[in-house]
């Protein structure tokens, strides 16, 4: 039996679309590198993505977008963030419900 109560919501920060929380990718800024937050649990702010979003990072105005959500001006792992998200695109990882 589902449980009652509420879902919460949240928008992808680049296709600007409500889904469950749950659903969503969420990521956010630790000591100055962009984290990928598997258990929603890090503190601080967050962005949310959705799974067909997270292959449009590459393009400049998408990853300008995510910085910009998670209010992050020096960020440290830019490269290598977006070579971890290029392989789990291409591995299948981000496909679907999360």
């Amino acid at each position: 039996m589902p449980k009652k109560g509420h879902i919460p919501e949240r928008t992808c920060v680049i296709c600007r679309k409500k889904a469950p929380k749950y659903t969503l990718h969420r990521f956010c800024i630790k000591a100055g590198y962009i984290i990928w937050d598997r258990d929603f649990r890090t503190g601080g702010r967050g962005a949310y993505l959705c799974s067909s979003c997270i292959e449009e990072l590459k393009k400049r105005k998408a990853f300008s977008r995510l910085l910009k959500a998670l209010r992050a001006e020096g960020v440290k792992n830019r490269e290598a963030f977006l070579e971890e998200i290029e392989r789990g695109v291409k591995s299948g990882f981000f496909r679907g419900d999360s």
